[in-house]
């Protein structure tokens, strides 16, 4: 009976046994993973740091087309090589081809306008208009003869009443018909007026204006490449629709000059103060491989922006200012590519740095901007 009392306080105390250890071993703190690799480090005792965004020596350029329609042929790919000039793709050019063929039928006839009537006067016309005229004038003669045997008969019941103004409203309607017939040799003699030359011209004008139009637009449909560049990426595919000036951020065809490259750098508002664009500077490849690449200072951009360039890390600060820095590489062949994030580290001296810039030594640089100072 005593051996039944102990059996309930037993079990509650090894229930409470094993909930302490489960609660305990279940707290453990869960082990740390290892990193996919060492961060970066300075090799600068006082630096500034910042993210370092490959960039053509170009910039990247976005090639869109200022036509829009469907993509009818491709003619390049990623990785080519095109010269200046060199095409990239080309929009159908169907419609157009026969709006300017019309164009030009059009320009064709204002042209024959004009030619008829600088060919004015014609020798048939003058003919036809003075034949009238004497025509007229013989018509005119004759009815002055017929008033003036009519007024010669001095015997007034030999003539009817009516007969004399019958006679005089004959004269005076040959005179008139004369005096127009007059009035239209003069016209055809002086050709075509000034005013009326002005006008056909004009009809020349718009229409060559059209047609020049029309080929410059058959002409934009043909996209060709802006620079010397390297193809960076092609998203124009056959048989796609391209809207009008569809560069935007991403482009149709995508380029720029890979030799040399630049190095974009984001330096923090807060430290920019101290950035010294004489010290030395290296760009240090992530992911776990050590390689330092020496750059050369090229040009400080003069605005502070908000940061767009992000990184992916946890800690880093995206509602910040950064002070852009354009860095170029020494090396010819520095094995990074365009749109590759860098650490850049700038040495800076023991005082506060300048933010005023020398006159780089890069070929694409003049002399540097210099970018406002803090303290």
């Amino acid at each position: 009976m005593k051996w039944r009392f102990l059996v309930l306080p037993v079990l509650a105390i090894a229930g409470a046994s094993l909930a302490v250890y489960t609660v305990k071993k279940q707290a453990r703190p869960a082990p740390v993973a290892p990193p996919s690799g060492e961060p970066t480090r300075s090799p600068f005792g006082n630096r500034v740091a910042g993210s370092g965004l490959v960039e053509p020596v170009t910039e990247i350029v976005n090639v869109g087309t200022p036509i829009g329609g469907v993509v009818e042929t491709v003619l390049v790919r990623e990785g080519d090589v095109v010269k200046k000039g060199q095409e990239l793709f080309i929009i159908d050019q169907r419609m157009m081809k026969s709006q300017l063929q019309s164009a030009k039928a059009r320009l064709e006839v204002a042209r024959r306008k004009l030619d008829q009537l600088k060919s004015l006067p014609r020798a048939e016309d003058l003919a036809k208009a003075q034949a009238v005229v004497e025509q007229r004038r013989a018509a005119l003669k004759d009815a002055q003869s017929r008033l003036d045997r009519l007024n010669a008969i001095t015997d007034p019941g030999a003539i009817s009443a009516n007969e004399r103004p019958t006679r005089e409203y004959e004269l005076a309607n040959a005179k008139a018909r004369m005096t127009e017939a007059e009035a239209d040799l003069g016209e055809v003699r002086k050709g075509a007026y000034p005013e009326d030359l002005a006008v056909a011209a004009a009809d020349v004008q718009v229409a060559e204006a059209e047609v020049n139009a029309l080929s410059t637009d058959l002409e934009r449909s043909d996209v060709r490449a802006p620079i010397d560049a390297t193809i960076l990426r092609v998203t124009a595919r056959p048989g796609q629709f391209a809207a009008a000036s569809s560069g935007g951020s991403e482009g149709l065809v995508t380029l720029g000059q890979l030799t040399p490259l630049n190095i974009r750098v984001d330096v923090d508002e807060l430290d920019a103060w101290r950035f010294d664009p004489n010290g030395k500077a290296v760009a240090v490849l992530r992911g776990g491989k050590r390689v330092e690449h020496p750059i050369r200072y090229v040009r400080t951009v003069p605005v502070v922006i908000p940061k767009k360039t992000l990184t992916g890390d946890n800690a880093e600060r995206i509602d910040t200012r950064v002070l852009q820095l354009i860095y170029t590489f020494n090396e010819p062949n520095p094995g990074v590519l365009p749109g590759q994030v860098l650490d850049v580290y700038v040495e800076t001296g023991s005082g506060s740095g300048t933010l005023s810039s020398p006159a780089a030594p890069s070929p694409d640089a003049g002399a540097a901007t210099p970018a406002p100072t803090g303290g």
